[in-house]
C-alpha cells in the first residue's frame, strides 16, 4: 500500500510541473480571466509559505499551486460544489494534500515532501480552497499538522453550481 502511495504522490508530483512549468508565447492569448493565484500554508502552528504566483494548475478535480521549485501544495479531490467537503484518510481511495519545498520546517536548505494521512479538503467559494489535518514526511512517522488556503479564478473550472 505504501508503494501505492507512493507511486501515487510521484504522478500528482510530475503533473504539477508539468502543468506550472509550461511557458507562454509573448503571442499566446491570456484568454479569459485571471491565472494567478494565493496561497498560505501552515504547519506545525507557524505559516510557512504564503504570497501569490502565476503557478496555477488544474487538471480535473486535482489542484496546484507552485512557486518555482521552492514551494507547491497539490490537492487531490477537491470538491465540486461550493459547501463540500472531502475526507482525507488513510484509504487508497482517499485525496491526498502534498506539500513540498525547501525549508519549510527545517532550516538546512533540506528539499521536504509531506503526505496528507487525516484531515479535510473544503470548497468555500468558486476560487477558494481550504485545507487541513496531519501529515507526515516522506519515510517519516513523525506527525505535523497543517492548514491552508488556496485561492485562484482558475478553480472556476471545476466548479458546478
Amino acid at each position: 500500500m505504501k508503494k501505492s502511495i507512493l507511486t501515487i504522490a510521484i504522478a500528482l508530483s510530475v503533473l504539477s510541473v508539468v502543468f506550472t512549468s509550461c511557458k507562454k508565447d509573448k503571442d499566446e492569448d491570456a484568454g479569459p480571466g485571471q491565472t494567478e493565484g494565493t496561497y498560505n500554508v501552515i504547519m506545525d502552528g507557524q505559516t510557512i509559505a504564503s504570497g501569490s504566483t502565476i503557478e496555477v494548475g488544474w487538471l480535473g478535480n486535482l489542484i496546484t499551486i507552485s512557486k518555482g521549485d521552492d514551494f507547491s501544495v497539490i490537492v487531490a479531490s477537491v470538491p465540486e460544489n461550493v459547501g463540500g467537503v472531502f475526507q482525507i484518510n488513510d484509504s487508497i481511495s482517499s485525496g491526498t494534500v502534498s506539500i513540498m519545498g525547501k525549508n519549510l520546517l527545517l532550516t538546512d536548505g533540506s528539499d521536504e515532501l509531506y503526505f496528507s494521512h487525516t484531515g479535510k479538503v473544503t470548497r468555500e467559494s468558486n476560487t477558494k480552497i481550504t485545507f487541513e489535518g496531519t501529515c507526515a514526511a516522506l519515510f517519516s512517522t513523525e506527525m505535523h499538522t497543517f492548514s491552508g488556503t488556496l485561492e485562484s479564478d482558475v478553480f472556476k473550472l471545476i466548479y458546478t453550481p
